[in-house]
């Protein structure tokens, strides 16, 4: 056999096991593809539609509400200062020590307002990671078990999947299964002071039953007894009167 001749062999041979390696390279990844089970969760609104997520939100609000309302009144104090400084200011009367002693307790001012503003965002901030940080576990175990049972590979953030089908989302699920093993909100939520009233019973109204002798009494009795108190005041004896004493005999 010449040497060109076992060079064509090699070739076809090489090239033979090439194709049966692309041939079960593409396959597997068809099997890959076909075994492979994807499933989409839109983590945003599972954290907002849960019953504790609006719980969340309800409670972040009301301390956005409180801090909020103290500092816009602070923020008022400050701004009615800067302006009786401005007029006293422009009236000239008062003496420029006492102006720069009150410039100095304005610049005071508002540099504390700066800070309570600061200091707001940092307490809202942390009340909300306080609170969503358990939700955000739970969820997480909930999707991992949703997995497990429903044999899925990969389940992907919303954000992360710009085109998906509307079958292969799971959102809604793993929300009623969060509510599902939610329990009542606790009495510890409710205002410490809030007065436990009793429901209120309705009491039916007794009537007395009126005894049948009443029902049968005759029309005529109120006169027979009017007639017997008249015989009885006729008949009443009369007061015996004492008797007199005797005389004494007076001696003579």
């Amino acid at each position: 056999m010449s040497t060109r001749r076992r060079t064509a062999t090699a070739l076809w041979r090489l090239l033979f096991i090439a194709g049966v390696a692309v041939a079960a390279l593409a396959t597997w990844a068809q099997e890959a593809r076909a075994e492979l089970r994807l499933a989409v969760i839109d983590m945003r609104r599972a954290l907002a539609d849960t019953e504790d997520g609006l719980r969340m939100k309800s409670r972040l609000q009301e301390l956005v509400d409180t801090r909020g309302t103290e500092f816009d009144n602070k923020e008022k104090s400050v701004a009615a200062s800067k302006a009786e400084l401005e007029r006293l200011a422009k009236d000239g009367k008062t003496p420029e020590a006492e102006l720069r002693k009150k410039y100095a307790a304005l610049e005071k001012s508002a540099l504390e307002l700066q800070a309570a503003g600061a200091a707001m965002r940092r307490e809202i901030a942390q009340r909300e990671n306080d609170l969503m940080v358990p939700i955000l576990t739970k969820l997480n175990q909930l999707v991992r078990g949703l997995a497990a049972k429903e044999g899925y590979d990969v389940v992907l953030n919303r954000e992360a999947a710009p085109y998906f089908r509307s079958d292969l989302d799971v959102t809604d699920r793993v929300i009623q299964l969060y509510n599902a093993q939610t329990p009542a909100a606790d009495d510890k939520d409710a205002p410490k002071d809030a007065p436990k009233t009793a429901p209120k019973t309705s009491t039916p109204k007794t009537s007395t039953p009126k005894t049948s002798a009443a029902k049968d009494a005759p029309k005529d009795a109120p006169k027979k007894d009017a007639a017997k108190k008249d015989a009885a005041k006729t008949e009443a004896p009369k007061p015996i009167e004492a008797n007199p004493s005797p005389k004494a005999a007076t001696p003579k």
